[in-house]
């Protein structure tokens, strides 16, 4: 083989190589594409003081332990409503958990019979009655999606 053969042949190899690493990228960003953002509004804010814990589950197990969240955020509490996002979700069934911990010790207050003295929110709005199920408060994520909960 000549120079300029072995030159030909070592250019179109590493054409190949470059080609095939441009497809991986693209694999890749077609990934990132399927990620969600979900924007969380609450309202209905009656103290301003301490902070919003919020919580975003993706299955009924961890949502019902209170256990492992797929995401979360501390708010300090500055007015009666507040946004927060949740950035690269993948597609799914997800439920928010959300109470105000109006004195800061970072739990849900109650008084002697159990009932929540701290204001507190779900997904859907759900949990008239006590807290809300997983089944009750999950929705589906498929896209870019906007939720409003209501403290109460």
């Amino acid at each position: 083989m000549t120079k300029r053969t072995l030159s030909a042949i070592w250019g179109a190899g590493l054409a190949c190589l470059l080609l095939s690493a441009g497809s991986v990228s693209a694999g890749s960003m077609s990934a990132e594409i399927q990620a969600h953002t979900l924007t969380v509004d609450i309202d209905n804010i009656q103290v301003q003081t301490g902070a919003l814990m919020v919580e975003l589950y993706a299955n009924a197990e961890d949502y019902a332990a209170g256990h492992n969240p797929s995401a979360s955020m501390i708010k300090p509490v500055t007015k009666t409503e507040h946004r927060l996002v949740f950035s690269d979700l993948a597609d799914g069934q997800y439920a928010v958990k959300v109470f105000h911990d109006e004195n800061g010790n970072h739990s849900l207050d109650t008084n002697m019979l159990g009932v929540p003295s701290e204001g507190y929110g779900f997904s859907n709005n759900a949990g008239s009655f006590g807290p809300a199920s997983f089944k009750d408060a999950s929705f589906s994520l498929q896209a870019d999606a906007q939720i409003t909960i209501h403290i109460r």
